[in-house]
């Protein structure tokens, strides 16, 4: 008994810390993320300008973000990789607002990407492996990730207005070096390196399970992150604010923390293809819905529905993952679904966004991202199909 109360003690104090580790890294992405639009813009770049800076982030995620997955599932050094890219992405935090040409900002911006695409892969690895070892849910340990984000953006927007938007990067700097020091205490999961990585990779590029959530996840979280990109335009072009835009990803995020906790249950009742194609269907009817040009108070109201398109993705498309994947290459698995998903994905969508928002307007950018988001909820349904077929 008293070995047993010690065992719940420690799992315990492991899910703390891997929820405040959650909390904390988007409490970075938070800060960073939903003010850096608004910021370029104020420096004098054009929205276009500052869409292309925001999808160089994704581009570097392509390419970094299966590395980092490489190097840890080749030689198990998950708390090494996060301590050297943390500390490397808050150094070049410290500095970007110091720079004053769109190239230094450009340059900046895809290093401090360089450096941070590395956590939310390792760190959902860490988790799925620890909560399904122990007999927990991830979605718990996830929906801090969106308080932390909710906090942040809310916090950045009333810092922003009562002193300047360069605050931002001080938020991001302090909450990247709490992860480091946090980052030695993470249980170390992954398992040992077997030699089979190279079989494994093939392997996975063969699973059609895996390629269709992938292109899915391009088509219906690409356009999600691009919205983080574009809803600052949006939402000052129907009248709203600065410290408006921070309350709505307040709102926003903090919405997903409470689905996020019921993901689990739903999954294990309905399935997590279905449970996607739910999140997929009400993420879509949102952007379709923002391009009728609505009030601002009818936007805020219906900002919740925003906790059931993510809160209940990210989990189920990551349980999904490690059920499909090869054991040997868990965290590579992750990175490139993450790298390919809502790299690929927010790059290119936010790219198109902000070329149509300067050809057209903000309105009709929205409208032709929800077709692009219907065509991905049609994906899963074949996803659904497949998936069905497979298991009989």
């Amino acid at each position: 008994m008293e070995q047993q109360l010690r065992s719940f003690g420690t799992i315990g104090s492991k899910m703390r810390l891997l929820g405040s580790y959650y909390f904390f890294f988007f409490i970075a992405f938070g800060a960073l993320y939903t003010m850096l639009p608004l910021f370029l813009e104020g420096k004098g770049l054009s929205k276009q300008q500052a869409s292309s800076i925001m999808a160089v982030g994704p581009v570097v995620t392509v390419i970094f973000q299966p590395i980092w997955g490489m190097i840890c599932d080749r030689y198990n050094a998950q708390r090494k990789v996060l301590i050297g890219t943390l500390l490397g992405a808050a150094t070049i935090g410290l500095i970007y607002s110091f720079a004053d040409t769109y190239l230094l900002y450009l340059i900046f911006f895809a290093g401090m990407a360089l450096f941070h695409s590395s956590g939310v892969p390792i760190l959902d690895s860490i988790s799925l492996s620890y909560t399904q070892k122990n007999g927990r849910d991830y979605g718990s340990l996830r929906l801090w990730g969106a308080i932390g984000f909710a906090v942040a953006s809310w916090g950045a927007g009333i810092i922003a207005e009562a002193t300047d938007l360069s605050s931002i990067f001080y938020l991001y700097v302090g909450a990247m070096i709490v992860c480091v020091f946090l980052t030695r205490g993470l249980p170390q999961e992954a398992a040992p390196f077997s030699g089979n990585m190279l079989h494994g990779l093939k392997k996975l590029f063969f699973i059609p399970r895996y390629l269709l959530l992938m292109l899915s996840t391009f088509l219906v979280f690409g356009v999600i992150q691009a919205n983080n990109v574009l809803y600052g335009f949006f939402f000052t072009a129907i009248g709203g604010t600065v410290a408006g835009v921070g309350l709505s990803f307040l709102i926003a995020a903090g919405s997903e923390a409470p689905v996020m906790r019921a993901a689990g249950m739903l999954i294990r009742k309905y399935g997590m293809i279905p449970v996607l194609i739910i999140a997929a269907l009400v993420s879509s009817l949102r952007w379709v819905f923002y391009g009728t040009e609505p009030s601002v108070t009818l936007v805020m109201w219906l900002l919740f529905v925003q906790g059931i398109s993510v809160g209940l993705y990210l989990p189920a498309a990551a349980q999904f993952i490690r059920q499909v994947a090869p054991q040997e290459i868990q965290v590579t698995a992750l990175g490139i679904y993450s790298a390919v998903g809502h790299g690929l994905g927010a790059m290119t969508w936010t790219m198109v966004g902000g070329m149509l928002a300067d050809r057209f307007d903000i309105f009709v950018t929205y409208k032709l991202l929800g077709i692009v988001s219907w065509v991905g909820v049609a994906v899963l349904v074949v996803l659904y199909f497949v998936n069905k077929r497979h298991r009989t």
